[in-house]
């Protein structure tokens, strides 16, 4: 019964004009989705090597340590193409200093190179499955039971000994069997346009991921074809039928993450992070003035006044002389021994109001998540986004990498004594500052050691960059994608359970005249 069911229903609806217009619809609108997430991935890609070769080329310029303030610069994700996630709304630079931790990335925010276009809404292939496949499931199936009814056909069913639940199964088998072949003719063709792109290149856990990904589809589109089956048992005519789906699923698709949304917002509110960066600002100052402080301390211990032929100077404690005496080298050297462990520790006391700040904005992630569970949808769109690795999970993970790193800079100057250098803060090699005395014997025309005029003399400087740490991030593999989006694939079939079971517990007592 169920086979027979099953056949009957597949080849009436292979043979129907909505198997047709959903097989054209995909045959339209997935080719133009991956055409431009192809284009926009490549473009990202661009701008990626131009930071990447920019950061290297900062790195290999550095002339004193106090320079080294690394720019780690994010790799596109190549299954971003499937599912951007929150990847769009995410820069790509972050620049690792000592006095602060790293946050939120800056830089690019989109891959168009005009601004003004960014205004356009967009696609990605995860959200238009999401409303493709859920309309199509909804357009099959709302009339399952209904269609039989209105035709007569079902009085003749079940003067056989056909069973209500075998005919149950051999329906929602004939819808699986129509709609699989244009979900996997989707996913095929989506699949070739990224392969022939020349400047896209999967791995073997990125075609992992998107297996993963179209098994993610089917038991989100087995979700509404028995949402549609529950309706069509519960209503009496498919005009009515279609109306409840419809309404589903607009609610499902755009009213309810909206609604969640907003209500997170409202439940979980988050301070503005301009009044914690202007607090960061002020200590910053405060520190700088007593870091002067410091130095101006130590000179008058030493008995000298400060004064260079070249200074530069800028945040985070970077700056670079030439010239000068000894003396003034030495209180420079003593200023910075003490300093920037300080700076360090400034930097600890600062990440306890970032970190709050932060916890506040997943907390609030999190609320809009928990709501969000209430839509098929949503709950789609999260397995995706874990599966693509551009969830916030996913990005957390990055930005804690980040952090390591600079904790692995820091070690690097402390095992290595740099910030009590010379190399910290001067190109110059200590043996060529004079001290003051010979300073003094040179003006007075007495002869003397003093510094070499050219002050070009010393553009290069003794540090390699390639001995310093890099930074390197592991992806997350195929089988960890698919750990992170376990709960949401389980709340899927959970779903997908509890609509079978409502559908056989209704049609069982569904009025067959």
């Amino acid at each position: 019964m169920i086979g027979l069911t099953a056949k009957k229903d597949f080849l009436l609806n292979l043979l129907s004009v909505r198997f047709l217009i959903g097989f054209l619809l995909c045959l339209v609108i997935i080719p133009f989705t991956m055409i431009v997430s192809v284009d926009e991935f490549e473009n990202q890609m661009r701008i990626y090597r131009i930071d990447q070769q920019n950061a290297e080329n900062e790195l290999q310029k550095i002339r004193v340590y106090s320079e080294l303030r690394p720019t780690i610069v994010k790799k596109p994700e190549v299954l971003s193409i499937f599912s951007k996630g929150i990847s769009q709304n995410i820069g790509n630079t972050t620049k690792v200093t000592f006095g602060e931790y790293p946050l939120l990335p800056s830089g690019h925010t989109s891959s168009r190179d005009n601004p003004l276009l960014n205004a356009f809404f967009s696609l990605d292939f995860a959200t238009v499955i999401a409303i493709i496949i859920s309309l199509l499931a909804l357009i099959f199936s709302y009339d399952t039971f209904t269609r039989e009814r209105e035709n007569g056909n079902m009085k003749l069913i079940f003067t056989t000994r056909a069973g209500r639940i075998s005919f149950i199964f051999g329906k929602l088998a004939g819808l699986l069997l129509t709609l699989l072949p244009i979900l996997i003719f989707c996913y095929l063709l989506a699949y070739l346009i990224v392969v022939v792109s020349p400047d896209v290149s999967l791995s073997s856990s990125d075609q992992a991921g998107i297996a993963l990904l179209l098994l993610t589809s089917v038991i989100y589109m087995l979700v509404f074809i028995l949402l549609g089956m529950l309706i069509s048992a519960l209503a009496t005519h498919s005009s009515s039928s279609i109306i409840l789906c419809l309404l589903s699923w607009i609610g499902f698709l755009f009213l309810i993450p909206n609604m969640a949304t907003y209500i997170s917002q409202s439940i979980s509110r988050t301070p503005l992070y301009d009044n914690i960066q202007a607090s960061i600002n002020k200590s910053h100052i405060d520190f700088e003035k007593q870091r002067w402080d410091i130095m101006n301390k130590n000179a008058q211990e030493i008995g000298v006044s400060i004064s260079w032929w070249n200074h530069i100077e800028g945040k985070d404690g970077f700056e670079m002389i030439t010239g000068g005496s000894w003396e003034v080298a030495k209180v420079h050297q003593k200023c910075n021994s003490l300093s920037e462990p300080l700076r360090v520790k400034l930097a600890d006391k600062m990440w306890m109001a970032q970190k709050e700040y932060l916890d506040k904005l997943i907390r609030q992630q999190q609320v809009q998540q928990y709501l969000s569970w209430l839509s098929p949808a949503e709950l789609f769109g999260q397995a995706t986004n874990a599966l693509c690795r551009t969830d916030m999970n996913s990005f957390l993970k990055y930005m804690e990498s980040q952090r390591d790193y600079r904790k692995k800079i820091i070690l690097y100057f402390t095992d290595n004594n740099l910030f009590e250098s010379f190399a910290y803060f001067t190109p110059q090699p200590e043996s060529d500052f004079p001290t003051q005395q010979e300073l003094v014997d040179f003006y007075a025309g007495k002869g003397g050691r003093t510094h070499p005029e050219n002050l070009m003399s010393y553009t290069n400087s003794d540090i390699n960059a390639d001995n310093l740490p890099r930074f390197v991030y592991e992806m997350s593999t195929s089988g960890e994608t698919l750990k992170e989006s376990l709960s949401r694939l389980a709340a899927l079939l959970g779903i997908s359970m509890l609509l079978l079971l409502s559908t056989i517990a209704v049609f069982m007592k569904y009025d067959i005249r």
